[in-house]
C-alpha cells in the first residue's frame, strides 16, 4: 500500500456516500458560525463574574453572528459551487443580506430550528430588525431570554451543517486508533519474535558443550569449571586471567562445527575496558587462527556477526597486557 492510499484509507468513513460533501468556502462558514456561537454562550454563560455588565446583550449579538454564517452555509451547501469559483463565491457573500439569506431558507427548517411551527416568525423581528444597540436597550430579564433563544436557534442550524465534518473527524479519529492498535500489535509481535530467537539462540548455543580454557588464572577461588559459565563462586564472571600480554579464553568445540556469531557479555560490577580491544578468532588445528570480528568500544553486551566459519576453536583475546574476565559467551552456528 502506498503512501497515498494508506492516508485515503483513514480519511474514508463507511458512511462517506450518504454525507454531502462540503466545499472549503462553506467549512469555512460552518467555522465562523461555530466560532461566534461558542463565544456567545462563554459570554452570557461565562466561567468567571464578567466585570461589566451587558453582557448578554452582547451575546445576542453574537449568537445573531453566527445564525447569520450558518444560513449563509447553508444556502453555499445548497449552491455546491466548485474551488475555481471561491472569488465569485466570497462575492455573492458579501452581498448576501441578513434578510435574503433568511428568506432563501426552508421555512421548515427554520421552524424546526426555532423550537416548532410559527417560532421561526416570531424570532424574525429580534433578527431582522434588532442591533446590538437595541439588544443593550432591553431590560436584563429580557437580554438574558433573548440570548438563550438566539443561541438556541444558531446551536440548532449549526448542528446538522457540521455532522459531516464531525462524522469525518470521528471516522479518521477511529481509524488512527486502529492503525495504533495495529502498531502495537506489530510490536508487540516483534518482541515476541525477538524473545523466541533469543530462546532458540540458546538452545542452539554451542559453548553449553565446548570446554574453556583460560591462558592464566588470577583467583582460583574465583573460577567457574569448564564447561560452566555460572557459579556461586563468581556471580559477576566465570573466569579472569592474571594480568598479562594478551590474555585470552579458548573454547574447543570437540569437533568441527558451523559458527556465524559469538554473543559476549562483559564483566557485570565494573572494569569493562579491561575487554578491549577483544579479538574473536576462529581455526580449524588450533595453529592457525583467522580473525572474524573485533571490538574496540566499551560494552556490555556485544554480538558479533560475521560469515559462516567452519572451525573447532575459537579464541576471545585482547590484543595489550591487560587482565580478560567476562560473564558470558554464546556461539552461535
Amino acid at each position: 500500500m502506498s503512501r497515498w492510499h494508506g492516508l485515503a484509507w483513514l480519511r474514508r468513513d463507511t458512511r462517506a456516500a450518504d454525507l454531502p460533501v462540503l466545499s472549503p468556502r462553506c467549512s469555512t462558514l460552518i467555522g465562523r458560525a461555530q466560532l461566534a456561537n461558542l463565544l456567545a454562550e462563554r459570554t452570557f454563560r461565562p466561567s468567571d463574574v464578567l466585570p461589566f455588565a451587558g453582557a448578554d446583550a452582547a451575546a445576542c449579538e453574537l449568537a445573531r453572528e453566527a445564525i447569520y454564517w450558518a444560513l449563509l452555509a447553508l444556502r453555499e451547501r445548497a449552491e455546491g459551487s466548485a474551488p475555481n469559483s471561491a472569488e465569485g463565491s466570497f462575492r455573492a457573500s458579501a452581498e448576501a443580506t441578513f434578510a435574503t439569506l433568511w428568506s432563501e431558507t426552508d421555512g421548515e427548517l427554520l421552524d424546526r430550528a426555532a423550537g416548532g411551527p410559527g417560532q421561526a416568525e416570531r424570532l424574525r423581528a429580534e433578527l431582522l430588525e434588532k442591533s446590538f444597540a437595541d439588544f443593550a436597550e432591553l431590560s436584563p430579564p429580557l437580554q438574558t431570554a433573548a440570548a438563550v433563544r438566539l443561541h438556541a436557534l444558531a446551536e440548532r442550524l449549526i448542528e446538522p451543517l457540521a455532522f459531516p465534518q464531525r462524522a469525518a473527524e470521528r471516522a479518521w479519529l477511529k481509524r488512527m486508533q486502529l492503525s495504533m492498535l495495529a502498531l502495537v500489535v506489530l510490536v508487540g509481535l516483534g518482541f515476541a519474535v525477538k524473545s523466541l530467537k533469543a530462546r532458540d539462540e540458546l538452545n542452539y548455543d554451542l559453548a553449553t558443550s565446548a570446554s574453556w580454557q583460560a591462558s592464566s588464572q588470577f583467583a582460583p577461588e574465583c573460577a567457574c569449571q569448564s564447561p560452566e559459565q555460572s557459579c556461586a563462586a563468581c556471580p559477576n564472571f566465570f573466569f579472569c586471567t592474571a594480568e598479562e600480554e594478551r590474555p585470552s579464553i579458548v573454547f574447543d568445540l570437540h569437533h568441527v562445527e558451523k559458527l556465524s556469531a559469538v554473543v559476549v557479555e562483559n564483566r557485570r560490577d565494573c572494569c569493562p575496558e579491561r575487554a578491549l580491544p577483544l579479538m574473536v578468532q576462529v581455526s580449524h588445528d588450533q595453529k592457525h587462527w583467522k580473525t572474524v570480528a573485533t571490538r574496540k568500544d566499551e560494552f556490555s553486551t556485544w554480538r558479533a556477526d560475521f560469515p559462516t566459519e567452519k572451525a573447532r576453536w575459537v579464541r576471545l583475546s585482547v590484543g595489550r597486557r591487560n587482565f580478560l574476565h567476562l560473564s558470558r559467551v554464546r556461539l552461535l552456528p
